[in-house]
């Protein structure tokens, strides 16, 4: 039971990192027309908390859940999820952190691509 325990608390970790990640992204969110870099920057550092949290959550219910077969869990956190939501998210705060302008749909897509992969590289090395 002690490894569910310290997959709980990597997992309260994880969300507490991500929580103020969220709220340092709305509090910025809510100042449009600031330092564009800090806000790339932020929304970096947000992904790559929203990362590590989905793998540590993932990682503490499959620790919880019994397997069929009785056999134990792997409790590695390789798996390939689809990041196209995400690519999604940030592209559209992108957008309306810039004040909603015309014809940057593909630029800003681009920069969340750019943002969403520099956050799994640096989840990929934690």
């Amino acid at each position: 039971m002690g490894t569910v325990v310290s997959f709980e608390v990597e997992y309260r970790s994880a969300f507490e990192d991500f929580s103020e990640k969220a709220q340092r992204v709305q509090f910025l969110t809510q100042h449009p027309g600031g330092d564009r870099k800090a806000f790339e920057t932020a929304l970096l550092e947000l992904e790559t908390a929203h990362l590590a949290y989905n793998q540590a959550r993932d990682v503490l219910v499959r620790s919880l859940l019994p397997t069929k077969d009785g056999t134990k869990h792997d409790h590695g956190r390789n798996y390939a999820p689809n990041y196209a939501n995400d690519v999604q998210t940030i592209a559209e705060l992108l957008w309306e952190s810039a004040g909603r302008p015309t014809g940057t749909a593909e630029q800003d897509w681009l920069r969340a691509e750019a943002i969403v992969k520099s956050a799994v590289a640096a989840t990929s090395r934690a």
